[in-house]
């Protein structure tokens, strides 16, 4: 319990003056993992105090390499708001304060940084690790983190239609589905805050397929910005027309698919593997038929798949698509404008 202190009573006030409780903030203290005997730079949230390497920062953050290089850095304290002040470094070592960052934010980074077994692109996480790898990394321009959780995150949202094929929800969260309902749309909140647009329609797409009762509590608990909140909604209309076309496209399977229609048809569209006329559709119309509908929702699927960023108000896929994904670094910070 945070220790409290009382105000001393003086002699002009009665015995039954009521003595307020001031609350005393709790200093931060130093971390059990993440505290090492040879570090020579503390990080400081509100909680924990982090001794670790100038040079794995700088290395890897080139946020940090231009403030580490600053002059006189030893002994000075750092706010990452911009403020810098003499004389309240760390035991002559410079003491970075993480301001706006939160506690789970900056140890969930720096083990990123420190444990290999931490975190893999190729390994299921959880949500708020990757939730706080792509915050930390894109605000202070890690850009190997970055490229990783993005790689990451493109398995599931794809911005290519052949992404969709291949799409495998186990491959990115620990239990997912199972967390939270609403991880789609808190991804989509710090995909938008660290603008990496590869990613951004078909989160959009997903919000968009859950029910208008989800959506509008949804928006209400993240509190999503106004803008966010109707494009989605928006957005839900017009998938809604395509899913009327659907029905039409698919005519000779139609009775069927009247009385057994699929969750989400639209989504099984895109993801070809699980897409309407399946064998047991298929089973009820003749040969040529079947091929007819095959290829006329193949051309129709393509269509959708263009369409997704107009859709959701964001221009064609080659607007929200980096150029160069094919290495960390430089490459990725082509594709991604820094969040203001």
């Amino acid at each position: 319990m945070t220790p409290r202190l009382k105000r001393a009573r003086t002699d002009s006030e009665s015995s039954d003056t009521i003595t307020m409780d001031v609350e005393t903030p709790a200093k931060p203290k130093q971390h059990e993992k993440l505290w090492f005997d040879d570090g020579n730079v503390v990080l400081s949230t509100d909680v924990h105090l982090y001794n670790v390497h100038r040079s794995i920062l700088a290395k890897n953050s080139t946020a940090f390499k231009d403030m580490l290089e600053l002059p006189d850095v030893g002994n000075l304290s750092i706010a990452l708001s911009g403020d810098i002040s003499k004389g309240d470094g760390w035991e002559g070592k410079p003491l970075i304060r993480m301001v706006g960052d939160s506690d789970e934010d900056v140890y969930h980074l720096l083990m990123v940084l420190y444990d290999v077994k931490f975190y893999s692109s190729h390994k299921p996480a959880t949500l708020p690790v990757i939730l706080s790898l792509l915050r930390m990394s894109s605000k202070y321009n890690f850009f190997d983190v970055l490229y990783e959780v993005t790689k990451h995150l493109e398995r599931i949202y794809p911005s290519d239609l052949d992404g969709m094929t291949n799409r495998n929800t186990d491959s990115l969260l620990v239990d997912y589905g199972f967390e939270t309902d609403d991880y789609d749309f808190q991804l989509l909140v710090v995909a938008q805050q660290c603008n990496v647009k590869s990613l951004i329609p078909i989160l959009y797409f997903d919000c968009a397929t859950f029910s208008i009762d989800f959506i509008i509590r949804t928006a209400e608990a993240l509190s999503l910005e106004r803008s966010t909140f109707m494009r989605i909604l928006r957005g839900r209309d017009r998938i809604l027309y395509y899913l009327r076309q659907l029905a039409v496209k698919a005519a000779a399977l139609l009775a069927k698919f009247v009385d057994d229609p699929p969750s989400f048809p639209i989504n099984q569209l895109l993801e070809k593997g699980r897409r309407v006329e399946d064998e047991d559709l298929l089973s009820s119309v003749c040969e040529d038929c079947s091929e007819a509908c095959a290829t006329s929702l193949d051309a129709f699927r393509t269509e959708i798949w263009e369409s997704i960023p107009g859709i959701f108000e964001l221009g064609a896929w080659e607007d929200v698509t980096p150029k160069v994904l094919d290495g960390p670094s430089p490459s990725i910070a082509d594709g991604m404008e820094q969040a203001p």
